[in-house]
């Protein structure tokens, strides 16, 4: 057993220069691959986290609008955003209300053909992203 392990540890040690000069080692091909795998099953399940989430958002879509809120100060002043993602005759819209203590504007997007059309216009056009989009929450029943 000693023997195998001190022919890996030797293989792993040796050096191979390239025709530009450099010299690797066995070492740095194996951990290459590795990290290859490695990186390949971490996107791998990353596209398929997207993919969930998406379908999520169209089947939540189908049957209500969805929102999202985001605070923030700009110039001494709170600012409240909120946005809401609608689905309507196969697009999507979005508008933002902008609410700070001075004024109140609302912008409404173009109706777009695509979640990925709304998740390019959302990142370069607002303060959200697609998945701050969610279910408005039910409002409660009175006590009594």
């Amino acid at each position: 057993m000693d023997d195998l392990f001190s022919h890996i540890a030797r293989w792993l040690g040796e050096s191979h220069t390239s025709w530009r000069g450099r010299t690797s080692y066995n070492v740095e091909i194996v951990l290459a691959i590795a990290m290859s795998i490695g990186g390949a099953i971490i996107a791998k399940d990353y596209a398929a986290q997207r993919k969930a989430s998406r379908e999520r958002t169209l089947l939540a879509l189908s049957s209500s609008e969805l929102v999202a809120t985001s605070f923030s100060g700009q110039d001494g002043q709170r600012v409240k955003y909120r946005g809401t993602l609608r689905q309507e005759n196969k697009a999507y819209t979005v508008s933002i209300l902008r609410q700070s203590d001075l004024e109140c504007t609302e912008t409404h997007g173009q109706p777009l053909p695509s979640l990925e059309a709304i998740e390019a216009y959302l990142t370069s056009q607002t303060v959200f992203v697609l998945a701050d989009f969610k279910e408005p929450p039910a409002s409660h029943p009175p006590a009594g």
